[in-house]
């Protein structure tokens, strides 16, 4: 499955104007560095009239993989948007999570149409944590038949990209947006432990404001 989500994720790619940041320093990374049991495989692009993406292709030894894409907007209204995909043997699980910091006239309508078009596939299960309550309400965290997490997910990423036209720059919603950053790396996040488990907190905490979920100045 994760490989057809970055096919997925390249053809969209490939519909608007982009530029992969060349970035040695977190492209391969490995747990433990000695004997891997983790490989993480990180590529960055700047987006035109956008921001950022970040995607972390994590590999390990005893099967799971994981896909994550991270869509950070440099201040243009659109949510932030965080896809996690999981696999292992039989299991599978896709989060399509919004969030857009209470911020009033958002871009949004085509991502709540893709809502009403998957909502009715099985939720999976989280444990609580703070940020669940501040997704928008059209996020989609759910398991299913791999093709319908995969069609979900593209629905998804076609409807972010493709929203892009329509948004507009907004000082303030940036500055929400920097304040939400600060809440993921202080607050935690759905990857929290594993970055300072790789990187140590200073490196975890970079890596988040550098790759993850970074803003031009």
């Amino acid at each position: 499955m994760i490989s057809r989500l970055k096919q997925e994720l390249a053809s969209a790619l490939s519909e608007v104007s982009h530029q992969q940041i060349q970035d040695e320093e977190y492209a391969h990374m490995k747990y433990p560095r000695l004997v891997p049991l983790m490989d993480f495989y990180v590529d960055r692009y700047r987006i035109e009239d956008f921001g950022h993406l970040m995607v972390m292709h994590t590999k390990t030894r005893m099967g799971m993989e994981l896909l994550t894409m991270s869509f950070m907007p440099d201040g243009f209204t659109l949510p932030y948007l965080l896809i996690d995909a999981m696999t292992m043997k039989k299991k599978r699980c896709v989060f399509v999570e919004y969030y857009g910091c209470d911020h009033d006239d958002l871009t949004e309508e085509k991502m709540k149409e893709v809502y009403e078009k998957h909502k009715d596939l099985p939720d999976y299960e989280e444990k609580p944590n703070w940020y669940i309550k501040e997704r928008r309400p059209y996020s989609l965290i759910k398991t299913g038949e791999e093709q319908e997490l995969i069609d979900m997910t593209k629905d998804s990423i076609h409807a972010y990209l493709s929203s892009i036209k329509d948004a507009k720059q907004d000082p303030a919603y940036k500055e929400k947006l920097k304040a939400f950053r600060d809440r993921m790396i202080k607050e935690g996040n759905p990857s929290s432990k594993t970055l300072e488990m790789l990187l140590k907190e200073e490196g975890a905490i970079r890596f988040m404001r550098e790759a993850v979920m970074p803003f031009s100045e």
